[in-house]
């Protein structure tokens, strides 16, 4: 929902436009999809297994260690589901700022968090460790 809002503040770590996937990542002549700020509503909705998360993170569906993970499968899950470029591409896209003025605003005006921290906190940790005592 925030990907696009590096357009309007360079700092927030988001996308510009030169990111894509492969159709076929194994395949580097395959197709190239390119990711869009033309999303309203997806549909079909990427799938949401396991095997489908893998494979959108991954590329694959047995690879899973790859460090930083790739995310180059979702055009290649998409189009899996539907064997058509049109939903790769649909999944491939992400909202226009002025798509969602809330989030434009929110993000305008607040802290904007784009950084996933992999591992867990120290007070998640904390809470872990006197749980398992209760």
């Amino acid at each position: 929902m925030l990907g696009w809002m590096k357009r309007l503040n360079p700092e927030i770590n988001g996308v510009d436009g030169s990111e894509s996937n492969l159709v076929t990542p194994s395949d580097p002549n395959s197709k190239r999809v390119f990711l869009q700020n033309q999303s309203h509503y997806v549909d079909p909705d990427p799938g949401h297994t396991f095997q489908a998360i893998r494979q959108q993170i991954f590329g694959s569906d047995n690879e899973s260690s790859t460090e930083p993970p790739p995310m180059n499968g979702f055009a290649q899950q998409a189009f899996a589901m539907e064997n058509t470029t049109v939903s790769a591409q649909a999944v491939m896209n992400g909202f226009d700022p002025d798509m969602v003025p809330v989030y434009k605003a929110l993000g305008s005006e607040f802290a904007v968090f784009d950084r996933s921290l992999r591992k867990p906190s120290m007070m998640l940790s904390i809470h872990i460790r006197f749980s398992y005592r209760a």
